[in-house]
């Protein structure tokens, strides 16, 4: 690629995690700023006076110098967006929901050759942003990368971790049939971004496939080069070792998996993959669930959506003390014949801290590793687009990858 002005831009700074986000760029720059060829940096939006005075907070509180750039490009606008595009290498965005804000900024990557991350949760925007830059980006050589938070390398990289355990003890999988489970277990508060995304996918549930159809399709598996993808029949049980009773977990986890599993020859020639949330007593699944249908009912309707909708207030989240105290924990159950490989992903903070970790993370191999990275294009996971290689960086920054004895 050539030079170009900027190495990152983060879009949409000045939202709840694109501030968490900035603040760990320029603090993980900081410590590196002894390096021969120092990152740069940008942070683009539509409110310049906003923008400057993030900057300002950053600059004041010694996590960065005046070195960083400020952009203004709207969302809406095409032609601002083209022009920021070229000038930089990666793009975070960090605007959502990404089903009605986030097109935009990906067309314009994926047109100037631009590498692109987000930290969508949202399965319809992702579906519906494939066929339209795949071959676009394969065109320009640069890598369209959804799901790059909590949602959903946790899963992704614990699966690729795990399954290459499993064929040190086998061999090649190539032939083999793999199963693997993941468990998530997590504690925190959600910011008002986070639940406008949630409302705003579940408002949108009775216009998508028909559930009953997707789980057809989905258990029925994809045959990609005579291999077999599937996720695994639904089911919620209560399981001993893990003291809890498992849920299937319905988020973008399971796609971004399965889509990894395609592009991964080593994940076996029947690869079936089974996603569910831990919830520690009975009583807790129940208001759960109940709690879950009655959101998406409510959010059928415009009025009782908006009602919805105002029970955060913008730029709401958590706070410092709320992020201290949240955590994150994956197990991995990973199978082939007698075999078994167990394994863990442990974090804090899931939806904030630990994305805003994990997507810079991400971005800044994408510039200082750039030469490690398999020549592969278009819209990738983040399996596919980094391999061990963020492992490596995640477990660095204190993310941790744990072979276990037991559940």
């Amino acid at each position: 690629m050539t030079a170009r002005r900027y190495d990152i831009t983060l879009y949409g700074a000045t939202g709840y995690t694109g501030r968490l986000i900035l603040i760990y760029l320029c603090e993980s720059l900081l410590e590196n700023s002894a390096l021969k060829h120092p990152v740069s940096l940008a942070i683009a939006g539509r409110d310049r006076n906003k923008l400057e005075l993030l900057k300002q907070e950053m600059v004041e509180a010694d996590r960065a110098n005046e070195a960083i750039a400020v952009e203004v490009a709207d969302c809406h606008d095409e032609e601002a967006l083209m022009g920021l595009a070229e000038k930089t290498q990666v793009m975070i965005s960090a605007v959502g929901p990404y089903m009605e804000l986030g097109e935009p900024v990906i067309k314009a990557c994926a047109e100037k050759g631009t590498d692109y991350l987000d930290i969508t949760g949202e399965n319809e925007f992702v579906d519906a942003m494939y066929p339209k830059y795949d071959m676009v980006a394969r065109s320009t050589k640069c890598r369209l990368i959804h799901a790059c938070g909590f949602d959903s390398v946790p899963h992704d990289l614990g699966v690729l971790f795990a399954v290459q355990q499993l064929s040190e003890q086998v061999g090649e999988l190539v032939r083999e049939d793999v199963v693997v489970d993941t468990f998530v277990n997590l504690g925190g508060r959600i910011s008002s971004g986070t639940w406008k995304s949630m409302i705003s996918i579940m408002s949108r549930l009775r216009h998508s496939i028909h559930p009953k159809q997707l789980w057809r399709s989905l258990v029925s598996g994809k045959f990609v080069d005579g291999r077999t993808i599937r996720i695994a029949r639904p089911r919620m049980e209560y399981r001993s070792k893990l003291r809890s009773w498992i849920v299937p977990l319905p988020s973008i986890d399971s796609q971004v998996v399965r889509r990894s599993a395609e592009l991964f020859e080593q994940y076996g020639r029947s690869f079936t993959y089974g996603h569910y949330l831990q919830i520690r007593s009975l009583p807790k699944l129940l208001v759960a669930l109940g709690g879950v249908s009655t959101m998406i009912g409510l959010s059928q309707l415009p009025w009782t959506r908006e009602k919805l909708l105002s029970l955060f207030p913008e730029g709401d989240g958590p706070s410092d003390g709320d992020r201290e105290r949240a955590w994150f924990k994956v197990t991995v159950d990973a199978r082939c014949g007698p075999h078994q490989v167990l394994a863990s992903v442990r974090g804090g903070d899931p939806g904030y801290g630990e994305t805003a970790k994990i997507v810079s993370q991400a971005a800044l191999a994408l510039i200082q590793d750039r030469e490690h990275l398999e020549p592969v294009y278009g819209v990738l996971t983040p399996a596919a687009a980094f391999g061990e290689l963020l492992i490596e960086r995640l477990i660095a920054s204190g993310i941790q990858f744990t072979l276990l004895d037991e559940y």
